[in-house]
């Protein structure tokens, strides 16, 4: 009976040592800045970004700020939310909008996650998102390392929301993520009207694609 019950408190124990460390990243994007970017400026523009990640207790909140600090521009505003029994960090950040020519500059530095345009050079703008998986996976290293919590790119969501903050109607066309919840296969276009929304949500082969390769294109704004 005895070697039962210790079999079994180790099988909890390696279950809790186990669970990983989940989130969402959540990056506005205006139409305006895109534009604007697409004229060339001297620094590039920075927009706002939400990230919550699963907490493995109170004790290791502050911890987990301190990483995320590390890790992204301007952390801000640090709050706890509750959601399917589970506690979350949430903070505010900023994330730079570059273009395309500056990808290897974006490899090169310290932002681990990056809006970027494409010229298409036909009065339209590709939207591509940058993961930098190095800078990634320190932060991954990190959460293992000082709150034993697993966590990778799997466990993350990312997510767009874009903005038409212009004085006339855009269309996006949108391919391989989900739009407001809707899976897009195959190639789609939406307009949005003046101070319409929309949320893209990369699908696990567009994320992950953007892990490995630096950079995944979700879009084309008209």
């Amino acid at each position: 009976m005895l070697s039962k019950r210790l079999s079994t408190i180790g099988l909890l124990l390696l279950a809790l040592l186990l669970t990983g460390c989940g989130g969402s990243i959540i990056t506005d994007l205006y139409v305006q800045d895109i534009f604007e970017t697409l004229e060339g400026l001297e620094e590039p523009l920075l927009t706002s970004t939400t990230i919550t990640v699963e907490s493995p207790g109170d004790e290791y909140n502050d911890q987990l700020i301190e990483l995320l600090e590390k890790s992204f521009r301007d952390v801000r505003n640090a709050r706890t939310t509750s959601q399917d029994y589970s506690s979350y960090v949430v903070v505010d950040a900023k994330v730079p909008i570059l273009m395309l020519e500056d990808f290897e500059q974006f490899w090169d530095g310290d932002d681990a996650v990056a809006i970027f345009v494409v010229d298409m050079e036909d009065g339209t703008a590709g939207l591509g998102l940058g993961l930098n998986s190095d800078k990634l996976d320190v932060l991954f290293n990190a959460f293992a390392e000082q709150m034993w919590e697993a966590a990778s790119i799997e466990d993350f969501t990312f997510t767009v929301k874009l903005y038409n903050d212009t004085r006339e109607p855009v269309f996006t066309y949108l391919q391989g993520v989900y739009a407001n919840g809707t899976p897009i296969a195959y190639e789609e276009v939406f307009e949005m009207e003046r101070r319409d929304s929309m949320e893209i949500l990369l699908g696990d082969v567009a994320r992950d694609y953007a892990y490995r390769e630096g950079l995944v294109i979700i879009g084309v704004i008209e």
